[in-house]
């Protein structure tokens, strides 16, 4: 059930959910051959008697729960059931089973330029798509300049939008959406479309209205905007709920399956001769890459050469990461990250940006990274560690949020923030000008 993080909740009437969707499937009829000609027709009638349908289930009994305020990221694979539960909860599919319950006005952006007519106008497609958000001409009259200014269309809204590009379509399109004062957005991939600019446009308009109450859904293959925007997380596989819970974590989970499916396929390519028993993929949640060379240990110690997990504003961190190679790794990258407990990515250097080179690694060694004074200020942490190709495209071995430690409290009042910055303060009163009078 997805409604577990819903548990404390009050069930008052005020708070009731704004979407209720209870043990929803739903099933489509696999097509597997296309009829060509009357012929084909009956010769299909024919053996329908004789075999069974095929079916594909992309939701299977899932349940969840909307509350006023809710920022929620769906994430998975292509295939596993994103698109198709947002289709459910709009109305545009019907479920096999299970129901769908809405309580509020809901805008959605589902597809490219969905609603729209092609042989109309931009303009004339504002006024049919915001009757279609419900919304009277009077009202979409009052918002049309916004719309439109939002939308940067310009001269263009008098134009059949059959001629508009793709950018200028989700443009629009997302405009209308957002001025119909919905109580949910709901918008899947079509972001993607738009430029930078307008990207970073309607994300700043999705923090405005999640910080005025507008429940968020979002489905979104940008893992970052799904950190960013959201608290929580659903990933879907195979049309169940494999993971439900706080964005950061479920992204990082999410994250680290995927790697590690592509790293196992490179490993699979490998020919026997090649591959070893040392070198099967480690079992680790967290961690993936071709295990050309591992990291077999890695630790967190202070200015005395001591392995902790508690450090202080100011002291020394030094990171060591013991590796093992299996084979020679030509020109390798070593890299390292710190996160916040919460997800907030602090810093992320490596070797080679920094200018530290080296030929090769083979055997064993150790790689060492070595913080002076930690600028970090009281917190929980999480290190990552890799190492990497040249290009830091190719994962060799690399551990996400493996390795958590402690910045501990210092007397004194704690800093806001993440980092402390030395820096000083200097306040210069201002000097009243002096006024001379002269006696006559």
């Amino acid at each position: 059930m997805l409604n577990g993080m819903n548990a404390n909740r009050q069930t008052a009437e005020s708070d009731r959910p704004l979407i209720e969707v209870v043990n929803v499937s739903k099933r489509f009829r696999l097509q597997r051959e296309h009829e060509r000609s009357l012929q084909d027709v009956f010769i299909r009638l024919w053996k329908r008697s004789r075999s069974e349908p095929e079916y594909f289930w992309p939701l299977r009994n899932l349940s969840l729960q909307v509350y006023p305020g809710d920022s929620i990221g769906i994430l998975g694979q292509n295939g596993s059931g994103k698109s198709t539960l947002l289709k459910v909860i709009t109305g545009v599919l019907p479920p096999t089973s299970g129901y769908v319950r809405i309580h509020g006005r809901i805008a959605s952006l589902l597809e490219l330029g969905a609603g729209f007519h092609p042989d109309l106008t931009g303009r004339e497609n504002v006024f049919l798509n915001g009757s279609i958000y419900g919304m009277d001409g009077a009202t979409i009259r009052r918002k049309l300049d916004q719309i439109v200014e939002f939308a940067e269309i310009g001269d263009f809204i008098d134009t059949p939008v059959k001629h508009y590009s793709s950018g200028m379509y989700v443009r629009l399109g997302f405009s209308v959406a957002i001025h119909t004062s919905p109580d949910v957005l709901i918008v899947d991939e079509v972001l993607t479309v738009g430029d930078q600019i307008f990207q970073q446009k309607c994300l700043q308009r999705i923090y405005e209205m999640k910080a005025a109450g507008v429940a968020i859904v979002l489905v979104s293959h940008n893992l970052e905007d799904i950190r960013r925007l959201c608290d929580r997380a659903i990933w879907l596989q195979n049309g169940v709920v494999r993971a439900d819970g706080p964005a950061a974590d479920v992204v990082d989970d999410y994250l680290a399956y995927t790697n590690e499916l592509y790293y196992a396929k490179r490993r699979t390519e490998q020919t026997a001769e090649e591959r070893t028993p040392e070198r099967s993929a480690p079992t680790e949640q967290r961690r993936w890459g071709t295990h050309q060379a591992e990291i077999v240990r890695v630790e967190l110690c202070n200015e005395k050469g001591e392995a902790v997990d508690q450090f202080r504003p100011g002291s020394t961190l030094c990171v060591r990461m013991h590796y093992k190679c299996h084979e020679r790794i030509l020109r390798p990258t070593f890299g390292l990250a710190i996160y916040r407990q919460d997800g907030a990515h602090v810093n992320g250097p490596n070797s080679v940006d920094e200018g530290y080179h080296i030929d090769a690694i083979e055997g064993s060694g150790v790689m060492e990274y070595r913080i002076d004074s930690l600028p970090l200020n009281p917190g929980r942490y999480e290190l990552t560690v890799a190492i990497y190709n040249r290009n830091s495209t190719i994962a060799i071995d690399h551990h996400h949020r493996m390795y958590p430690f402690d910045v501990l409290r210092p007397r004194g009042r704690p800093e806001e923030g993440v980092v402390h910055i030395p820096a000083t303060w200097r306040h210069t009163p201002a000097v009243e000008p002096t006024i001379v009078t002269e006696k006559l």
